[in-house]
């Protein structure tokens, strides 16, 4: 029985040698101030004043450094909605405060596509072009922004997509206060596995063409996977030069769905899991596999960082997009080594257990 026993706790120590995991909480996080974005309160931000704010349209040039922030008080802004943050490629957001060991310090104007958020296409830069003489409505926004949000996932804030006047491209660089400490780039044969939380707009449920995609993207910020939704909030997902996948799974707009998608990147598959929030029953579903290790058709290598792409604008059906709000994002990084052939496996755990066969005694 000791025999047997001893030869398990081996078989044991064997199966758990063949992987290891990190677990953290994102750069993205909760979007809190402490995680490194500017979040107003009553009208003001909570973070120090940064030079150069109020001067942004005025002296927007490379020259004289004020390339960054827009404050409350220019346009566009939230016009008067003292939950709105400003756009997060205007100041280093994700970049300072003390969670998940950061760095601290607060938020600092930056050279405009310098930070970990870059505004690709949309967004910011179609509002700029019209700057400083903006003439929409609260409802007409184009841009990404913490928000102080009266129910968010967790916390007090939520990361907030509007795309109401045209379509809009962003992308995140990961760190590796993303990652626990693993730098981006040394992801190439591990385990990616990213999970959030989501609550889609109910604004854009009579357009049923896919509205919001997140990609994950290599080193070569070529997107690797894709998941997202349709307006009326059917979760999708997209191989690389494939169309989007419609599944049956349905988010509600009252609560949040949490969307779990693991890359391999060593075996090159993709893992998709969804808990749906019912409005019906207001009750978050259960966890629900949508993939199992589905072959990328590539060789994905290292998992460096994420793009958002939002449908705004005239929308079918004469749907319009607003908010949609994401919270709590979450990363864990594993090891993946190969699992030996059943063969192979066999005889290394009989290797093993022949081991710790007792000698005979003379």
């Amino acid at each position: 029985m000791k025999i047997l026993e001893r030869r398990f706790r081996l078989y044991a120590c064997v199966v758990g040698s063949m992987f290891w995991s990190h677990d953290a909480l994102a750069y993205l996080g909760s979007f809190e101030e402490q995680d490194g974005y500017r979040i107003p309160m009553s009208g003001q931000i909570l973070s120090a004043y940064v030079a150069g704010d109020a001067q942004f349209y005025l002296n927007n040039t490379s020259a004289n450094g004020y390339t960054g922030v827009v404050p409350l008080g220019a346009y566009p802004n939230s016009l008067g909605d003292g939950t709105n943050g400003p756009d997060v490629t205007r100041y280093n957001a994700g970049q300072y405060g003390t969670n998940n060991s950061g760095p601290g310090g607060g938020a600092a104007d930056i050279a405009d596509g310098t930070g970990l958020w870059q505004v690709l296409s949309g967004g910011r830069l179609y509002e700029d072009a019209t700057a400083p003489y903006y003439y929409g409505s609260q409802y007409d926004r184009n841009q990404i922004v913490a928000y102080r949000n009266t129910m968010p996932h967790s916390g007090a804030q939520t990361l907030n997509l509007m795309a109401s006047d045209q379509s809009f491209s962003y992308r995140y660089s990961m760190d590796a206060r993303d990652f626990d400490g693993i730098t981006p780039a040394n992801t190439a044969g591990l385990q990616v596995e990213m999970s959030f939380w989501v609550k889609p707009s109910d604004w854009d449920d009579p357009d049923t063409g896919n509205m919001m995609g997140l990609s994950l993207l290599d080193a070569a910020n070529q997107p690797v996977f894709e998941v997202g939704y349709t307006g009326d909030n059917f979760l999708q997902y997209r191989m690389i030069g494939g169309a989007w996948q419609t599944t049956v799974y349905q988010m509600g707009t009252l609560g949040w769905s949490e969307i779990t998608v693991a890359l391999d990147t060593l075996n090159s598959t993709a893992t998709l899991g969804i808990s749906a929030f019912n409005d019906g029953s207001a009750m978050l579903g259960s966890s629900v596999g949508v993939l199992n290790s589905q072959s990328l058709g590539l060789i994905s290598g290292a998992i460096t960082g994420l793009q958002w792409d939002l449908r705004g604008g005239s929308l079918d059906n004469g749907a319009v997009s607003y908010i949609q709000s994401f919270d709590d994002f979450n990363f864990s990084i594993t090891s993946v080594i190969p699992v030996p052939e059943p063969g192979g496996l066999l005889l290394l755990i009989l290797g093993a257990a022949l081991l710790h066969v007792p000698r005979r005694r003379a």
